[in-house]
């Protein structure tokens, strides 16, 4: 981890899962859930965007997860409660109220309620918060050292998955503060920790270019096909899935070698990738928002995910670079 290439395989990771954020917004229209803008349902399309968004954001928050482990651990970073807080509110809960309050106040669909409870996909930055609140918690009960073994990294995660399911079902069901989802990607985030802490990028490298294509398999039919069993026990083998996906991809992707061209615009893309996931949505709500556009997307739904796409990432894309280049704006991002 002392090279230069240390975080090749993280940024290829972020970029990836930024990527698959953005292809799973570009099919929203067509798997049913934007009914603020009268989405339809295809049901290729639900598919695909089921899969993708097993793995997305569970992504996100294990690379999350392995930075702060790799910097607490290796770095002597983090030592200190306060840093984190104030660190990761900065970055994260001040782009949340920048954005979230106009959303709120210039969308229809948006009210005052949704502020406390994840304004659009704005939601992430919050629940990505108290999942560093809940890290800190942890730190603060280990008087010494933030100490995590594979087995406690088992034991947190059926704590998250249990502690989320409680809360969905019978305490939290509207997810205020989104508390409810923090409990379930936080599983994620401590088992992209421990990986950092035992450089698992250095382990195992024939399991996982051999249980990779099974356990992307599993998950495809664990999404694809109806199965005869309780939603949750469903939903936990996906989250597990994800979780061996996630592993598997940092150990392939520890041993590749990137030349000086891909590494920078790799790094690029990766350090675009706040302004990216911020602005992404809203392209999306412009586009839906202009009947002309909303009727033609309806009508081309076979090509339209593939153009929606084009437009959720390249303009935002643009407009970070924009963003982060400006010292009076990259602080709304988290620049």
């Amino acid at each position: 981890m002392e090279n230069t290439k240390r975080f090749d395989e993280i940024s290829i990771m972020r970029v990836l899962a930024m990527t698959m954020i953005v292809a799973f917004h570009s099919m929203c229209f067509y798997n049913g859930r934007w009914v603020k803008v009268n989405a339809i349902t295809i049901p290729f399309w639900t598919k695909v965007s089921s899969f993708l968004d097993v793995v997305d954001l569970n992504m996100f928050v294990f690379i999350s997860g392995y930075l702060y482990g790799y910097l607490y651990i290796y770095r002597n970073k983090y030592r200190h409660p306060s840093e984190v807080i104030v660190n990761k509110a900065v970055r994260l809960l001040l782009p949340y109220c920048f954005w979230g309050i106009p959303m709120v106040i210039i969308w229809p669909w948006n009210t005052w309620s949704n502020f406390f409870h994840g304004v659009g996909h704005l939601w992430f930055l919050l629940m990505l918060f108290e999942v560093f609140t809940l890290t800190v918690i942890l730190q603060l009960l280990n008087a010494q050292r933030f100490k995590f073994t594979l087995w406690r990294g088992i034991a947190l995660t059926v704590f998250g998955y249990v502690v989320w399911y409680v809360l969905s079902k019978y305490i939290n069901p509207y997810d205020f503060l989104c508390v409810t989802r923090t409990f379930y990607y936080f599983p994620a985030f401590m088992i992209g920790y421990v990986c950092a802490k035992v450089r698992i990028g250095w382990l195992l490298p024939n399991w996982a270019y051999i249980g990779f294509p099974f356990v992307v398999f599993a998950l495809f039919v664990f999404v694809w096909y109806p199965l005869p069993l309780p939603n949750e026990i469903i939903i936990l083998v996906r989250t597990i899935c994800a979780y061996i996906i996630c592993i598997d991809l940092l150990i392939i992707l520890s041993k590749s070698i990137l030349s000086e061209r891909s590494r920078a615009i790799i790094q690029k893309i990766e350090w675009l990738s706040m302004g990216l996931y911020i602005f992404n949505q809203m392209a999306m709500d412009i586009v839906f928002t202009t009947p002309v556009l909303h009727r033609w997307f309806e009508l081309h739904w076979m090509i339209g995910p593939f153009i929606l796409f084009l437009i959720g990432f390249f303009p935002p894309l643009l407009l970070s670079y924009v963003f982060n280049n400006c010292k009076f704006l990259r602080w709304s991002i988290g620049g």
